[in-house]
């Protein structure tokens, strides 16, 4: 029983260890994105680097505010949230079609919208740059967002299919023989089920849209309605590069995705489904 014990303990410190470094490996580029926010040029290239600030100042945060970045943060949260909607509504029910039904082709669709995602993003510049024109939708928030859309919605759509599929079929056949119609047991029985997977998907295509930088670049012309990603490229020259806004900058941008966590993380909870079938 000792010998268990020692290997049940052994085997606890060897995963707390894991998981120590392996936290340490993901905070530590944030970290020295904050530490560096705060040293003045002469620290930030000093070498050995300096892990902690010897002579902090706020001179980059001063920069980035002289230059409006309130305004482009501003543009980000209404083109991510924007996107986000648009995606989180648009799958949805293919993703609770592909989850419950049998249809024909279905499995030639599933993969069809997988495939999408083999191709990268710069192979529908052109194309897409001319079809926002031709609908007029260039250099606005609404045309970044629909050009978004084919990247992020298969990938929702295969998040929701999965959520979906462990949402018992029974609880739309009780609201159906209840009186309700198939879309009316969809939004009264199964959405209120689904917002856990609902918000992970509006935060996967917030987050995609907010870090997005080449489509924002080609089809945002207008400088008041750029995003962040495409503000802190004005600090990456060809020849020199401004480190201390930039590390400001990028401080500044990952604000509103750990508020996103925070308001959101009470949906991230385990056993909804269960509870639904509870009496």
């Amino acid at each position: 029983m000792s010998s268990r014990r020692r290997k049940i303990k052994l085997i606890k410190c060897i995963r707390i260890s894991l998981l120590t470094i392996s936290s340490i490996i993901i905070a530590f580029p944030f970290y020295w994105s904050i530490v560096n926010s705060f040293k003045p040029y002469k620290e930030i290239y000093s070498f050995p680097p300096l892990y902690i600030p010897h002579d902090p100042t706020l001179d980059h945060y001063y920069v980035i505010s002289d230059m409006a970045f309130g305004k482009y943060l501003l543009n980000s949260i209404i083109v991510g949230s924007l996107t986000a909607f648009l995606a989180v509504l648009i799958a949805l029910l293919p993703a609770y079609a592909f989850s419950k039904y049998k249809f024909l082709f279905k499995n030639a669709m599933l993969l069809s919208v997988i495939l999408l995602q083999l191709l990268p993003q710069v192979v529908f510049l052109v194309p897409v740059f001319k079809i926002l024109k031709n609908l007029s939708l260039l250099n606005s928030f609404m045309g970044l967002s629909i050009s978004y859309l084919p990247f992020i919605t298969p990938v929702i759509v295969m998040f929701l299919k999965s959520y979906f599929f462990s949402i018992p079929k029974s609880l739309e056949e009780a609201a159906i023989i209840d009186g309700c119609s198939r879309i009316g047991a969809f939004i009264k029985v199964i959405l209120p089920i689904s917002i856990p997977g609902i918000f992970s998907s509006f935060i996967y295509a917030f987050l995609f849209s907010w870090s997005e930088l080449m489509f924002a670049m080609s089809f945002l012309t207008d400088p008041d309605k750029q995003t962040i990603p495409v503000f802190l490229s004005i600090f990456v020259g060809q020849y020199q590069t401004r480190w201390g806004p930039l590390f400001a900058g990028s401080v500044l941008a990952t604000l509103p995705a750990f508020v996103l966590f925070a308001i959101l993380q009470k949906y991230f909870v385990s056993g909804l489904t269960a509870g639904a079938l509870k009496e």
